[in-house]
C-alpha cells in the first residue's frame, strides 16, 4: 500500500467529514500510484458508510486500481437478490463493469430505461466494458424508440458501438442537432465510442455552437474532453484549428467564421484546456490518454512566432475582439494557471528521473 493510501485512511478515521475535494485530489493520486491492496483497503472504508457520498469518491480508485477478487467482495456487500441494495451508490455500477465483473449485466441493461438519471448512467458506463451481444437487439429497440427526441435516457446512445457499426455516426450526429443540450453528453460520448475514425466529427461537436461544449453549459463539455481522449484528437489540433479560421492578417483569410461563433469557439478551447489541467481521470477504462506537454500548449497558445506581430492565441483574441473582451480575461487566467502546470510537469521529470517519486 502507498503512503498516501495510509494517510488518507488515517484522515478519514479522524476527520470524517473531510473536505470533498480534497478527498478528490487524494482518491486521483491513488488512481495513478496505487495497486490492489490501496483499493481493498479503501473499499474497507466505503463499506463503513455507504450511503455518504464522501465515501462514494473512494470507489474511483477501488474502481482503477481493484481486481476480480475485490470486485466479488463489492458484490457480496452492495448487492441483494440481484440488484443493488437499498442505500449503495449507483456508481457500483459502473465500478463493476469497469473492473470486467460480468454478473450483473442483465440487471445493469434493465436499469438504463429507468427514471433515475444516475443509475441509468452508471449502468451505461459500465456496460461500455462489458459483452452485451445477447442485449443487442433489446438495445437497439431501446434506442430507437427515443431516437430524435429532446430528451431520453442520456447515456444509452453511449452503446450505439454494441449492436451497430459506424454507418450510425450520421443518424447520432443528426439526433445532437434536435436533441436538449441538457441531454446530448451520451450522443459525443457514442460517437466517439468508434475511436481515432471519428477525430473530425468529435472536432465539429466541439466546435459548433449548438451542442453547447463550454463550461456555463450543461457540463457536457467534460464528455467532450473524454471524447477527445477516445478519438485521439489533440490541444495542439483544436489549436491550429482556431488559428487557420483567425489569420492575423484579416484580408488573407478565405472565409472567417462570424464573431459569435469564433466567440464561443475560443471559450470551449479555454474551457476544454481547464479540464486537461483539472486531470480527471477518463471514466472508460480502454480510452488512450492525453499525454500532451503542458509546456508545449503554453507556447502554442502564448507564444508569438516572430518579434513583429503578436499572432498568439491571445493576440488573435485582440485582434477580433479587442482588448477587453472578456476572453482576454479568460485567456490570462488560464495562462498563470498552465504557468502553474509547467512548473508541476517538470517537477514530476525531475522526480521521476531521479527516483525521488515517494507516495
Amino acid at each position: 500500500m502507498i503512503q498516501i493510501t495510509e494517510k488518507l485512511v488515517q484522515l478519514l478515521r479522524s476527520n470524517p467529514r473531510i473536505d470533498a475535494s480534497i478527498l478528490t485530489s487524494y482518491c486521483r493520486i491513488i488512481s495513478m500510484y496505487g495497486d490492489k491492496e490501496d483499493a481493498a483497503a479503501l473499499f474497507r472504508i466505503f463499506t463503513e458508510q455507504p450511503s455518504d457520498y464522501r465515501r462514494a469518491l473512494l470507489l474511483a480508485p477501488v474502481m482503477r486500481c481493484g481486481d476480480l477478487a475485490l470486485a466479488e467482495e463489492i458484490d457480496r456487500f452492495c448487492f441483494e437478490q440481484g440488484r443493488l441494495k437499498e442505500g449503495i451508490p449507483s456508481e457500483v455500477l459502473h465500478v463493476l463493469g469497469y473492473m470486467g465483473y460480468e454478473k450483473y449485466i442483465d440487471y445493469m441493461v434493465d436499469c438504463i430505461c429507468t427514471n433515475d438519471w444516475y443509475l441509468s448512467k452508471d449502468a451505461c458506463l459500465g456496460l461500455l466494458h462489458l459483452p452485451c451481444e445477447s442485449h443487442r437487439e433489446k438495445l437497439e429497440n431501446e434506442l430507437e424508440k427515443v431516437y430524435g427526441q429532446p430528451l431520453f435516457p442520456e447515456f444509452l446512445p453511449a452503446l450505439s458501438f454494441k449492436f451497430a457499426n459506424a454507418q450510425i455516426i450520421p443518424r447520432l450526429l443528426a439526433w445532437g442537432e434536435q436533441a436538449s443540450t441538457d441531454c446530448n453528453a451520451g450522443l459525443i460520448l457514442g460517437i466517439s465510442m468508434f475511436g481515432h475514425t471519428q477525430k473530425e466529427q468529435i472536432k465539429y461537436i466541439l466546435l459548433e455552437p449548438f451542442w453547447e461544449m463550454y463550461s456555463i453549459g450543461t457540463g457536457s463539455h467534460w464528455w467532450g474532453y473524454m471524447s477527445m481522449q477516445m478519438v485521439e484528437l489533440t490541444f495542439s489540433e483544436l489549436i491550429s484549428a482556431l488559428k487557420d479560421q483567425t489569420p492575423v492578417v484579416q484580408e488573407h483569410a478565405e472565409c472567417i467564421p462570424d464573431k459569435r461563433t469564433l466567440e464561443h469557439r475560443f471559450h470551449v478551447l479555454h474551457d476544454l484546456l481547464e479540464l486537461k489541467l483539472i486531470d480527471d481521470p477518463n471514466p472508460v477504462r480502454f480510452a488512450p490518454l492525453n499525454q500532451e506537454s503542458v509546456i508545449e500548449l503554453y507556447k502554442e497558445l502564448f507564444q508569438w512566432s516572430n518579434e513583429h506581430k503578436d499572432d498568439s492565441v491571445t493576440g488573435r483574441i485582440n485582434t477580433y475582439f479587442e482588448y477587453d473582451h472578456p476572453l482576454m480575461e479568460k485567456y490570462m487566467q488560464l495562462r498563470i494557471r498552465m504557468e502553474m502546470g509547467i512548473k508541476q510537469e517538470l517537477e514530476l521529470q525531475a522526480w521521476a528521473s531521479s527516483g525521488k517519486i515517494n507516495m
